[in-house]
C-alpha cells in the first residue's frame, strides 16, 4: 500500500538542500505576531507555538521535503485571489503513521522573505484518508476543528487525505484555521 503512495508523493516533493543556518529571519511587526484568544485553545497554541520554536527562521529536520505541487509550484496561492498559503516543508514519515499529534505537524509553512528567507507563519496537519478511516469512523477532529477531506485528483497528486491549517505563528484575518491568508504573500 505505501508503494504507490510514496511514488506519488516522489512525483511531487523535492527534497530539499537545507543547512540550517543559511536561512535568516525576517522582521517581524507586533501585528503578525499578536495571536486571538481562542475558546481555551490558546494554551494548546502556545504550546505548538514552543513545539516549533526551532523552525522559524527556516526548515529544518524533520520538515525537511519541500512540497511542490503537480505545476511545479512550491508557494502555494489561492487561484480565486483570497490569499496564500506559502512553502511547505513536509515530514513524510510522520505523514505515513495514520496519525494526527498536535505538537508535531505534518506539515510547516513558511512565507518568503527578503534575500530568500523564510519566516515560519502555519502548521498543517495531514493524515491520508485510508489510513485514518481504517480505525476510525469520523474525520478526525483537532482544537476544536474537523478536518477537510481533500480528493484524488488534487494539485499534489496524492490520494484522499484530511487536512487543518493552524495559523500559529501569523494572524491570519479570515480565521486561525482557514486555509487561505489574504496577508501571505508568495512575491
Amino acid at each position: 500500500m505505501r508503494a504507490p503512495i510514496l511514488t506519488a508523493l516522489t512525483a511531487v516533493l523535492t527534497v530539499a538542500a537545507l543547512a540550517t543556518g543559511s536561512a535568516t529571519a525576517s522582521a517581524h511587526d507586533g501585528a503578525e505576531e499578536t495571536q486571538p484568544v481562542l475558546h481555551g485553545h490558546t494554551a494548546k497554541l502556545d504550546d505548538l507555538r514552543a513545539a516549533t520554536a526551532s523552525a522559524r527562521s527556516g526548515p529544518i529536520a524533520p520538515w525537511s521535503v519541500k512540497v511542490v505541487d503537480l505545476a511545479g509550484i512550491s508557494c502555494i496561492e489561492d487561484p480565486h485571489g483570497t490569499g496564500a498559503m506559502g512553502i511547505h516543508y513536509l515530514d513524510p514519515a510522520n505523514l505515513f503513521d495514520g496519525k494526527i499529534d498536535r505538537l508535531a505537524p505534518e506539515a510547516l509553512i513558511y512565507e518568503p522573505g527578503d534575500g530568500g528567507s523564510l519566516t515560519l507563519i502555519a502548521a498543517e496537519y495531514l493524515v491520508l484518508a485510508q489510513a485514518w478511516d481504517a480505525t476510525h469512523a469520523a474525520p478526525p477532529i483537532l482544537y476544536g476543528q474537523r478536518f477537510t477531506r481533500v480528493a484524488a485528483g488534487n494539485r499534489y497528486g496524492l490520494p484522499d487525505f484530511y487536512e487543518l491549517h493552524v495559523w500559529h505563528q501569523k494572524a491570519n484575518p479570515s480565521g486561525i484555521f482557514n486555509d487561505w491568508n489574504p496577508t501571505v504573500s508568495c512575491s
